[in-house]
């Protein structure tokens, strides 16, 4: 009696100890490419209530194709054999599923009164998925098993939004950040399971007293048009409005294009190119996230390698949000009374060295030139190898950190606005939405009107990944 007793409170404290482990470590998320890498297994049903006597069959299924067992917490009211569970007196037992690392569990609730079925009525055909919704990360997959009480039945698969997932013969593909209901028909029954993709965020993403609110990867095979837009041509044209002067208002020598931009093999990829493109030498790329995704306050990092050579201007950087499709600027005017923040630019002859920039102003009324303060920084490698930038910006400072060291600090008192509504306001034009911007010029007014060598062909700039995080 007492061994029996000591067993039962050892199975007990396990179950607490995997319930908990469930719950803390995202059992049910997945990571890395293809097949998951983080393993999971799905029960079709978390919670259960049958007559004595009765019988259910669950079905499971393990990220990583590992085999499972089935194992009752009491055999005394509920016995499983392959997910065949069988109510065998009153009361309540949890049903496991389990590999060798993870585990789920359904609760089964055992009824004394049989349930009897209507008389003389056939049995409808029912189809059962291993599991009803889940959530995938970019690139990861999971097959679904799909159980009919017709045997032989055929099963036809589909997604109601192939963009974002995959199906085939159950195995779900994750493809872009959304969602979609994947469905099993064999004509007379049909099944579903909610779909959520979201983006594959990496061991290490998470920085501490910080949440990660917004990021890219660049896991796909294109562009995410939900996070990022295109500006193209010589100049910006937003919503009918020239915001700017021809050739960027810097004497730049590229003009944009769509097809400058990339993502392939886990990066983002902006090509400068010696093509002659509507009446210029050279094209190139350049996306920003404005009116889709803009931030007041946070920490911006992105980790970026960058062309050496003549002409190369790569740029991280962040202008403010317009407050409307209708105006082009923000409450406290146009550039540079609404602000700039320049995380990161090189002048590519300067192999090992990037800028660190802040625009506010004007000098003076009757100027658009900006005041602005600036830091140089050397690198411990060149830039055309991975190095981080970020800046950390609050309502009292902007601080821009490259590879993890603070390298320059602007404090509010330091910058102003000569904007009317600014008046009396510290933190302005810094204490508005901004939007972040990553684009490869070629020559310009920043190096003083440099261009690329009569032996360029083409360059490239990189990006691993651009998070934004929020203080916890």
């Amino acid at each position: 009696m007492k061994v029996n007793y000591l067993r039962k409170i050892a199975f007990g404290l396990v179950l607490v100890f995997f319930t908990f482990s469930l719950c803390g470590c995202g059992l049910f998320g997945s990571g890395g490419n293809g097949d998951s890498l983080k393993p999971a297994v799905y029960i079709s049903q978390s919670e259960i209530s049958l007559a004595v006597g009765d019988s259910v069959q669950l079905s499971a299924v393990s990220t990583d194709g590992s085999a499972v067992t089935w194992e009752s917490s009491n055999i005394a009211v509920a016995t499983v054999d392959g997910g065949l569970v069988k109510g065998v007196a009153k009361g309540e037992a949890i049903i496991m599923v389990s590999t060798e690392s993870v585990m789920s569990i359904c609760t089964i609730k055992v009824n004394s009164a049989p349930v009897v079925a209507p008389p003389d009525k056939p049995d409808a055909e029912t189809l059962v998925l291993s599991v009803a919704n889940l959530s995938l990360e970019v690139g990861n997959s999971v097959t679904l098993v799909a159980k009919s009480s017709i045997d032989g039945a055929e099963i036809i698969w589909d997604s109601t939004n192939k963009t974002v997932a995959a199906v085939s013969d159950g195995k779900v593909t994750a493809l872009v950040v959304g969602k979609t209901t994947i469905t099993a028909n064999t004509g007379t029954a049909l099944a579903s399971c909610e779909i959520t993709v979201t983006e594959n965020v990496p061991d290490g993403a998470q920085k501490p007293g910080y949440n990660l609110v917004w990021n890219d990867e660049f896991s796909g095979n294109s562009l995410d048009s939900s996070k990022w837009g295109y500006q193209t041509g010589t100049r910006d044209v937003y919503h009918g409005f020239d915001t700017q002067n021809w050739d960027w208002g810097n004497g730049e020598l590229q003009y944009y294009t769509q097809d400058s931009v990339k993502v392939e093999d886990g990066s983002l990829v902006i090509t400068a190119s010696r093509q002659h493109t509507e009446g210029k030498d050279y094209k190139s790329g350049r996306i920003l996230t404005r009116d889709k995704a803009n931030w007041t306050y946070g920490y911006f990092e992105a980790k970026i390698k960058t062309p050496t050579g003549n002409g190369m201007w790569p740029a991280f950087w962040m202008l403010p949000q317009p407050d409307s499709f209708s105006n082009i600027t923000n409450k406290y005017g146009g550039w540079p009374y609404n602000g700039e923040i320049d995380i990161m630019e090189a002048r590519g002859r300067l192999n090992n060295v990037v800028d660190t920039t802040l625009h506010f102003g004007p000098v003076s009324a009757d100027t658009w030139q900006s005041k602005y303060i600036t830091g140089q920084k050397t690198l411990s490698s060149n830039t055309d190898q991975w190095h981080t930038y970020a800046v950390e910006w609050t309502a009292s400072y902007i601080a821009w950190i490259v590879d993890g060291t603070e390298v320059m600090r602007v404090s509010s008192n330091n910058w102003y606005s000569l904007s009317a509504a600014a008046e009396g306001n510290e933190s302005a034009p810094f204490d508005q939405p901004f939007y972040i911007i990553l684009n490869l010029a070629v020559g310009g007014g920043y190096d003083a009107g440099v261009a690329p060598d009569a032996s360029f062909n083409s360059a490239s700039m990189y990006v691993d990944y651009v998070r934004v995080y929020k203080k916890a």
